[in-house]
């Protein structure tokens, strides 16, 4: 009687439990049932949070930087200025200044915050500026155009008054046929630049011709028959340049100038170069004469004595020096 009752109260025990597991019991038996990810990515590209080795970790697109929320950080120029977020799609919109797409660049003339580039933004333009320390400020090794002050200590010879005549058409390529004088420097040291300013008279620049010769005897024509094209460096070619030099409009030479060669090309006859066309400061341009530009003197003694000259080509128009100031960079 007591086994009969005994087996019955086993067979109807799970049914009274339910499922064992359920009741945290263990009847010896085990499943296979895999874990299953509940890990999802939606549309918005959003990254993944799963606890990963990668979670917390950035990643870097051509566009700028995703962050772990899957937006697109815009980039940034050098000067972090932060562009807005149309910049780069080739139209100005918005507070734009420029934008030219892929070719923004902060050493172009459109950067990559989308400004126009300018001298003083901290940003060196290609083939325009020469530096740009962010700031318009001389004398501080960067000048206002940006481009590099010279270093070293000015030395200056000034010769006014000299009415000098230049020999007209006797001009044949040596120093002995030019109206000359000369221009000592006491300072010694190594030449780093050199700059001119010459006056003279003349009814025909076409006809002039102006050489510099250093202590060391190195020779740089400053200007050659301004607008003529000469076969040789001796006076037997002509130029149709008609305008005048005004010695009381002197003009200047320095590196950074207008070519020499276009001197007068705006003014017609009785018109003066810088009196009438406001072009004062000229880059030596030597034609067929030697030379290329004053670092022909770079790295010279600065000290003895520089010759200046004066060639007339032409018969006829006759003319004066009346003024030579020679400016050397000495450091």
């Amino acid at each position: 009687m007591h086994l009969r009752i005994l087996v019955a109260l086993l067979l109807v025990s799970p049914a009274c439990g339910g499922d064992p597991a359920e009741n945290g019991l263990t009847i010896g038996m085990t499943t296979d049932t895999p874990a299953t990810s509940t890990t999802t990515s939606t549309s918005t590209g959003e990254l993944p949070t799963t606890g990963s080795a990668s979670e917390g970790a950035s990643t870097t697109t051509d566009a700028g930087t995703a962050s772990t929320t899957g937006a697109i950080e815009p980039t940034t120029s050098t000067t972090g200025h932060v562009p807005p977020d149309t910049c780069g799609n080739g139209t100005v919109e918005g507070e734009e200044e420029c934008d030219l797409g892929a070719a923004n660049a902060d050493e172009a003339a459109c950067t990559l915050a989308c400004e126009l580039a300018a001298c003083g933004d901290g940003l060196v333009r290609d083939d325009v500026e020469q530096c740009d320390d962010g700031n318009l400020a001389p004398g501080d090794g960067c000048d206002p155009d940006c481009q590099f002050e010279a270093q070293g200590e000015d030395t200056e010879v000034v010769l006014e008054g000299l009415g000098l005549m230049i020999p007209s058409d006797l001009y044949d390529g040596g120093q002995s046929s030019m109206a000359c004088v000369d221009l000592p420097i006491a300072k010694v040291g190594v030449v780093h630049d050199v700059r001119m300013k010459i006056g003279a008279e003349h009814p025909h620049v076409g006809d002039l011709v102006f050489k510099l010769w250093s202590p060391a005897g190195t020779v740089l024509t400053l200007m050659s028959l301004p607008g003529g094209a000469e076969a040789a460096d001796d006076g037997m070619s002509d130029s149709p340049e008609n305008s005048d030099m005004d010695a009381v409009w002197p003009v200047v030479f320095r590196n950074d100038g207008t070519d020499a060669e276009l001197m007068g090309h705006t003014l017609g006859i009785d018109e003066a170069v810088c009196r009438d066309d406001g072009v004062c400061e000229y880059a030596p341009s030597p034609g067929a004469g030697p030379g290329e530009d004053f670092g022909e003197f770079t790295g010279e003694p600065s000290q003895g004595t520089w010759r200046f000259c004066a060639g007339d080509s032409a018969f006829a128009d006759k003319g004066t020096l009346e003024s030579v100031t020679l400016t050397v960079v000495v450091g």
